[in-house]
């Protein structure tokens, strides 16, 4: 998919922005650009929401000691967030061409590790973009 000038320009403050840069910048400017062009800016908002709140949890998971007290709960909480995520991309991404509806099928929407680690590393991303949306 062919990004504007515009959605580079974003995506280019998002890299200086965001110590570290995105982990997933052509897919963050694919979603942008495809959230501009349709006028999804609440549905980008909720993979925003949704991507915070997956990373925070996943951050949470890294810290907790399997079968402690609320790891079980987390983990449902953290599968929920990775499916409510993927159904946000999955409406965002219909407008797309082929070319990037695979690309994004094969990355986000199928059932491996890589897949999850994929989703994850697009919470990062997504969690940054709020911060600076809130100024944080």
């Amino acid at each position: 998919m062919q990004l504007s000038e515009d959605t580079q320009g974003v995506l280019d403050f998002l890299q200086d922005a965001i110590e570290g840069g995105l982990r997933k910048r052509n897919d963050v400017g694919t979603l942008l650009e495809l959230g501009a062009t349709h006028g999804d800016a609440d549905l980008f908002n909720a993979l925003t929401h949704t991507g915070t709140a997956l990373w925070k949890v996943y951050g949470t998971l890294r810290r907790v000691t399997p079968g402690s007290e609320g790891y079980r709960t987390l983990e449902n909480e953290f599968g929920n967030l990775l499916n409510t995520l993927r159904e946000h991309m999955a409406t965002m991404v219909q407008h797309a061409d082929d070319e990037t509806l695979k690309r994004f099928d094969d990355i986000y929407f199928g059932m491996s590790q890589g897949v999850i680690r994929n989703l994850v590393d697009l919470g990062h991303d997504l969690a940054r973009i709020k911060d600076l949306q809130r100024g944080t």
